[in-house]
């Protein structure tokens, strides 16, 4: 072979490699779904990891709800996963060998019989009142009944006692009261894109103080965060805060973090976060979750507590956190210590 020809060959092998090594990349498993599948029942088969299934929805984009998957349809599975999984698994350490020797069996002691009283169950609220009517909730309509307008003075922002005009829909009284909220932009799910809703919080209370010459003057007579013009109104309705005995249930099903209060991308201890599955699948008031973020591995990074829901997505306050809980971040059963 020629000096010439030898430099071609080599320069084509070089040009062709990457190509080579992306499609080795790229080669997928396919898994046909059969009746019980979840995502996170594929995850653990496949991947050894359930809580890796984010990773697998994000490569099956044609599936738009992680929880409705059929019988006969294929999910695609990179390879390279499932390699890298296999890898990790054979680099841990081997556990220390059992001991096989019987154990030794101990009679349990017999309990006394307890003369059984009533007791009465005290309740108490799950969570701070003022925490839990500025938290807010996750809507697929933004309600209304007008918006602070303007004000008698020349502020911007306001809060209590401030006085501030509105503008209504419909005629109002003296002592009327209405909600300010707060609504975000339209949430888009953190994975599929797919638009959800937007956030509803309370941002203070309103009450009218003055109808005149076709104004209408109202008073700031709580408030839990800035309030700007624009914000709208909702008329005022009473919100009972949850109460609890302390008894929480842990339940045993997983979800993702789709948004975080006050459109911040990062949340700490004692703020809110809102998850994609509501009391329509299952979630209750007081139900406590372990939060993690899922690259390569799932790691745990905080505990969560449903403070309400709606029929399919839930507010919750963030108890405690080792690192940033952001949106994306999936949900799961909160073992026992």
């Amino acid at each position: 072979m020629s000096k010439t020809r030898m430099i071609r060959y080599a320069l084509l092998v070089f040009l062709l490699l990457p190509l080579i090594s992306f499609a080795e990349t790229q080669k997928m498993k396919e898994h046909k779904v059969i009746k019980g599948d979840t995502l996170w029942d594929i995850s653990a088969k496949e991947l050894r990891d359930p809580f890796l299934w984010p990773r697998i929805w994000k490569e099956n984009k044609w599936i738009a709800n992680p929880n409705l998957i059929y019988p006969g349809q294929i999910i695609k599975i990179p390879i390279y996963l499932i390699q890298k999984e296999k890898s990790a698994e054979e680099a841990a350490p081997k556990p220390a060998a059992v001991s096989q020797e019987p154990a030794i069996e101990v009679e349990a002691p017999v309990k006394e019989e307890v003369k059984k009283e009533t007791v009465e169950i005290k309740k108490y609220p799950l969570v701070d009142r003022n925490i839990f009517m500025a938290s807010g909730y996750i809507a697929d309509t933004i309600p209304g009944a007008g918006k602070i307008d303007d004000a008698p003075s020349v502020q911007t922002l306001f809060g209590n006692n401030d006085l501030v005009y509105v503008a209504l829909d419909r005629p109002a009284h003296i002592g009327d009261k209405f909600y300010v909220i707060n609504v975000s932009e339209r949430i888009e799910h953190p994975i599929t894109g797919r638009k959800i809703g937007y956030i509803i919080s309370i941002a203070g209370v309103a009450e009218i103080v003055q109808v005149k010459k076709g104004e209408t003057l109202g008073k700031i007579t709580k408030c839990f965060e800035e309030i700007a013009k624009g914000y709208l109104l909702e008329p005022y309705y009473e919100i009972e805060t949850p109460l609890t005995t302390g008894h929480f249930r842990r339940p045993d099903m997983n979800g993702m973090i789709i948004a975080v209060g006050d459109q911040m991308l990062y949340r700490a201890m004692l703020d809110i976060v809102y998850i994609d599955k509501g009391c329509k699948d299952g979630i209750e008031t007081g139900d406590k979750f372990r939060t993690y973020a899922v690259d390569d591995h799932a790691v745990p990074n905080g505990v969560i507590q449903v403070i309400s829901c709606r029929d399919h997505t839930a507010t919750a306050i963030i108890l405690n956190s080792t690192a940033p809980i952001s949106p994306g971040n999936i949900f799961a059963k909160l073992e026992k210590n």
